[in-house]
């Protein structure tokens, strides 16, 4: 039986190549919700506690925001800030976004995490190939949705298959605004998380508020 060693070399070397580029890759994160569910507010306090942590992030914003994020302060604070134009990244901006990505991991080392949010409007499921086309695997990326509880019924009936999908492909669930409805509305948000991904770690906060002890573990 003749083994072809050139071929087990060259896999041998492809796995290597692979082992150190996932080295390099710095964790994505991605802050997904439907406008208003308090995306931005998530990603400004997130930043603020990886500064504190001395984290070393790149930022990459859609221009459509709920709360403007002020780059110079980002840059004061140490981060890189890369604008995404032209509307929503599930559309226009797919090759945009993946180019993006590359830039990142070509032009910064040492990155800690590469935060990322997108269009009120853009489908996760629609950013993930772009992603993945940058060398990650689906699994590895930290996919955060917000949810707000304020808009039960507009989820069920306009958004269903937008809200499906974007619990399916979620690490974890943050039920935002839980000041803003009875118990049993947070109630009816965790059903129906847990009927799309079972499992899946769920925290319930006021954003407007410190992150709990519990998600600042988490993260």
């Amino acid at each position: 039986m003749s083994i072809n060693y050139w071929a087990i070399s060259r896999g041998i070397s492809m796995y290597k190549e692979k082992l150190i580029l996932s080295k390099k890759r710095p964790p994505i994160i991605l802050f997904t919700g439907f406008l208003g569910s308090g995306k931005t507010t998530m990603l400004l306090k997130t930043i603020e506690m990886l500064a504190v942590a001395e984290k070393k992030c790149a930022i990459i914003i859609n221009e459509i925001g709920e709360v403007g994020i002020d780059n110079r302060q980002m840059r004061m604070l140490g981060y890189d800030v890369l604008d995404l134009f032209g509307g929503c990244v599930c559309c226009t901006m797919k090759v945009t976004l993946e180019a993006t990505i590359n830039h990142i991991l070509e032009e910064y080392e040492n990155l800690d995490y590469i935060l990322f949010e997108p269009s009120g409007m853009a489908n996760p499921t629609s950013m993930y190939p772009a992603i993945m086309n940058c060398g990650y695997e689906a699994g590895e990326i930290e996919n955060i949705f917000i949810f707000d509880p304020t808009r039960i019924t507009f989820y069920k009936k306009r958004m269903n298959q937008f809200f499906n999908d974007s619990i399916k492909l979620a690490k974890c669930v943050i039920i935002n605004k839980i000041d803003q409805v009875p118990y049993n509305e947070i109630e009816t948000a965790l059903k129906m998380v847990t009927a799309d991904n079972p499992g899946i770690k769920t925290f319930e906060m006021n954003l407007n508020e410190e992150f709990s002890q519990e998600y600042q573990h988490y993260f």
